[in-house]
């Protein structure tokens, strides 16, 4: 009987840690181009630009316990590893460089006391290195958004008729909004332009509502669903669309809407439509007034955008254009100077000498007293990250912003004209510009 029971027991497999299991599994062999190592040892994982979901950091965490804080705020996870994997190399202790979090420390605790290391953006290394690779992808992203300002060739139709849009990409996001009545938010913010309008061709084609993802079986059902539920829009909780919107690599990790929050990021705003205008079909766009145009340091309004241009130059002795040679500014500089004084002057601080006032009486008072309408002799103090997105809604003056190559690309009157074989004279269109 006993033998019995001793052979029944050692037919039963006994326990073993999932990670026997999965080691002695076939591993695909990953190559350097694509894959990233481990800061510790030689194991390799795939290459994401995101450390989210990324298998390493389950390694780290079961082979050598070490974690890494806030994935989802690092701009670039390959370089971010490479970075510590080169600082580790020069240490056997962890310490040096990482939090140390003890497990278990208290009597009552009934685990084993374990000890992991964190890496963490409180850590001032560590908070570097993370600012650096931001800062690295948001050059990149305005150098790329840039490019396509520029782009004479882009060409693309209209999500909702066979109306065709060349070179100047904002027109066809005006036109969508504007006939439409389907608005994705400023031109000026949209990065990735072209493959942006094919993905949400590529769900309409697959009769895709763009807000809410539910398809249907024809085109018309679709249209008459977003419609009447008010989807000709895009879900601002949809992940999937952050890619295409500037806004989202100021700061990696922090929430577009968290971000709209504060006076100097743009807000974006719905457009809004009439209950009685509900039931006419894609074209239920009513358009306002014409933006009133503000002057950046006092109340002074008008319709015209040059007026105000001229009021700042006689009234302030403040002249964008000459601001603009003198100090060798690009667009997005100058973009960053109406920004910082709109907020500065909103807030009731002095654009100059930064002094804060209880109101705009005061705040008026000391600029004409100390004839401080102008920027501070420390251009970091404006030239920052923050100030590329409007403290105001449809703020004009951005759109009447010169590039930097504007002074060169203007015609004389002689060359504005082109005189045909019949003489007569036809006004030849003026080179492209960032005036969307």
């Amino acid at each position: 009987m006993e033998d019995n029971e001793s052979a029944a027991q050692s037919n039963i497999l006994q326990a073993i840690s999932m990670n026997t299991v999965t080691d002695a599994l076939p591993k695909k062999k990953l190559s350097k181009a694509n894959s990233i190592p481990c800061l510790i040892c030689t194991e390799r994982f795939i290459k994401t630009e995101s450390g989210v979901k990324n298998p390493l950091l389950a390694h780290l965490l079961s082979a050598h316990k070490v974690v890494i804080g806030d994935v989802d705020k690092i701009a670039y996870f390959p370089k971010y590893v490479e970075y510590w994997r080169e600082r580790f190399t020069t240490t056997k202790d962890l310490t040096e460089y990482c939090v140390v979090v003890n497990t278990n420390t208290k009597e009552e605790d009934l685990g084993p006391k374990e000890k992991y290391f964190l890496l963490t953006n409180y850590l001032p290394e560590d908070l570097e290195i993370r600012q650096k690779l931001s800062n690295e992808k948001l050059v990149n992203i305005l150098d790329q958004q840039h490019l396509e300002r520029q782009d004479s060739k882009f060409s693309k139709k209209c999500l909702f008729c066979k109306v065709m849009f060349h070179g100047n990409r904002s027109k066809l996001f005006q036109h969508m909004a504007k006939d439409h009545a389907f608005n994705v938010g400023n031109p000026d913010n949209i990065v990735h332009a072209g493959d942006f309008i094919d993905m949400m061709k590529s769900k309409l084609d697959k009769f895709t509502c763009l807000f809410c993802e539910k398809e249907f079986k024809e085109w018309s059902i679709l249209k008459d669903h977003m419609r009447k539920k008010g989807h000709k829009r895009l879900d601002p909780k949809n992940k999937e669309y952050d890619k295409y919107y500037v806004i989202n690599y100021l700061e990696p990790g922090k929430d577009w809407k968290a971000l709209q929050t504060e006076p100097e990021y743009e807000k974006e705003a719905e457009i809004p439509v009439a209950e009685e205008n509900m039931e006419k079909e894609w074209e239920d766009w009513i358009e306002d007034d014409p933006t009133l145009s503000l002057c950046l340091f006092c109340m002074k309004t008008d319709k015209d955008v040059y007026k105000i241009l001229d009021h700042m130059k006689g009234e302030h002795k403040f002249d964008l254009k000459d601001v603009k040679l003198k100090l060798e500014l690009d667009f997005y500089h100058q973009v960053k100077i109406v920004n910082y004084v709109r907020k500065q002057v909103y807030q009731c601080r002095c654009p100059m000498c930064l002094r804060e006032y209880d109101g705009q009486d005061e705040l008026q008072y000391h600029l004409a007293d100390e004839n401080h309408f102008g920027l501070p002799d420390d251009r970091s103090v404006w030239d920052q990250p923050g100030y590329f997105f409007s403290t105001f809604d449809d703020d004009s003056l951005l759109c009447f912003l010169e590039d930097e190559d504007d002074d060169e690309e203007e015609y004389d009157e002689e060359e504005n004209y082109v005189e045909d074989e019949n003489q007569n004279i036809t006004k030849s269109p003026k080179p492209y510009s960032h005036e969307t």
